[in-house]
């Protein structure tokens, strides 16, 4: 039987101790199951999980039998995810994949390989075992010599069209249980894949990705797949949605009461968009039916300025009243802060940070609480900021660890920056991340 396995690839060069804040890779175990299901042999290592530096994957895998191999790319561990697949020495055919390369595979087809190399540009889990048996109906759309590029959107064969047909089988992600920050057990599931939105940072913005289309799961294969995870893990106590569209309206909010009501033991936690709340605010409330204890929110800036420049839509008082109303009804809120946009002033950044605290201050009074999750801004490839930056710098550096502002246990994977690229200094900067992450563990 063919052997193929799987890496989540690791985002240090160095094997880490500490312990960070964790997601399954839930797409690599979406491509073991259809793997399994065409009969072929897999396994699937999380090199974030496991901890494991880049010069443990090159042993383990040149010390081991492999058919093939397959491994995820990220902007972060380009160079990490470079040296692996230049230093493999046993015969092997490999896969390489993620969001990213839809915009890096011309620089992958420069890498020095010996071996095969398919380079897959979209969603793996239908086109990937086809191409291992040699059954595979679409021709690459590019061939260098030992490397294929194949791209998987809507017109392909290949293209999952209906998502809620997709079974993950998770026991390739191994005990994938994690605690949250309220000491519960959980377990992360994905309801959409697309996004609505054009956010001028991010690799998923709808006008980079005009060949695929959003797609939402059936409520019905999100209640079977909370039952197989209940049947898996009878003691999990709550679920993390990582998408960003299952609250994508106020209409969505009946389908997630209709949920999680036939839970009732199971809280969940989700991202929301504000303008998917600010029209009919009133509804909110009624997220508690379904024992929502926590929405995430994606609001990157208090600057009125700087959100226009990077798409975000809504305003810093829409954000105010969707916040209000969600933690007086009881849940939690968590925002999203994002500092060091091109050419932003410490004006700016007081905006966002006057923004955090007023929401930090809000709470105060509120059922629900409020923390914060901060990031300095670093271009990912093929955005627009990443264009951007290329075409008025002409250079965008590599990624590099900030030591900086890594004051917080469990957040190392988060301090990685490609340079500042505001208008500040990097004292500055860093000042007000520090600062607002601060609001966390803070009393008011």
């Amino acid at each position: 039987m063919k052997k193929f396995v799987l890496l989540n690839s690791p985002i240090f060069e160095d094997s880490r101790k500490e312990n960070e804040q964790y997601l399954s890779p839930l797409g690599l175990g979406y491509i073991a199951t259809y793997l399994e299901k065409a009969n072929i042999d897999v396994i699937l290592i999380d090199c974030v999980k496991e901890k494991k530096s880049k010069s443990d994957i090159v042993s383990f895998i040149n010390g081991s039998y492999a058919d093939y191999l397959g491994i995820n790319i990220f902007t972060q561990n380009y160079n990490i995810v470079k040296y692996i697949i230049e230093n493999i020495s046993i015969k092997c055919k490999l896969f390489i994949g993620g969001q990213v390369v839809k915009s890096i595979y011309h620089e992958i087809l420069k890498w020095n390989i010996k071996n095969e190399l398919n380079i897959i540009i979209g969603e793996g889990e239908y086109i990937v075992p086809e191409i291992v048996l040699e059954k595979c109906k679409q021709k690459p759309e590019l061939i260098q010599e030992n490397k294929n590029v194949y791209r998987v959107n809507k017109k392909s064969i290949y293209f999952p069209d209906d998502i809620s047909n997709i079974f993950l089988n998770r026991k390739y992600l191994g005990n994938e249980l994690i605690i949250n920050h309220y000491g519960e057990k959980e377990v992360a599931i994905i309801t959409s894949r697309g996004c609505a939105f054009d956010c001028a940072f991010c690799g998923g913005a709808k006008s980079l990705n005009k060949d695929v289309k959003i797609r939402i799961r059936t409520e019905e294969s999100v209640i079977e797949e909370l039952e197989h995870i209940i049947n898996l893990y009878p003691d999990v106590q709550s679920i993390r949605i990582l998408d960003d569209l299952f609250l994508r309206n106020p209409e969505s909010i009946a389908m997630a009461n209709n949920i999680f009501s036939r839970f009732p033991k199971l809280g969940w936690r989700g991202m929301v968009h504000v303008l998917s709340l600010i029209k009919k605010i009133d509804k909110i409330k009624e997220l508690k039916i379904g024992n929502c204890k926590e929405l995430f929110i994606g609001i990157e800036s208090g600057s009125e300025l700087i959100r226009k420049k990077i798409n975000k839509l809504g305003q810093p008082n829409d954000i105010v009243k969707v916040s209000q109303e969600i933690l007086r009804c009881g849940i939690d809120l968590k925002g999203y802060f994002i500092y060091g946009f091109p050419d932003e002033t410490e004006e700016d950044f007081q905006k966002t940070y006057k923004l955090a605290l007023k929401l930090k201050t809000i709470s105060q009074d509120m059922k629900g609480t409020f923390r914060v999750s901060v990031f300095q801004f670093r271009p990912y490839h093929g955005t627009q900021l990443y264009n951007e930056i290329l075409k008025n710098r002409g250079i965008i550096n590599e990624c590099e660890f900030n030591q900086s502002i890594s004051q917080f246990n469990g957040r190392s994977q988060f301090n990685f920056y490609s340079g500042n690229y505001s208008a500040e200094s990097d004292e500055v900067l860093n000042e007000y991340i520090i600062k607002t992450q601060k609001l966390t563990e803070e009393t008011l």
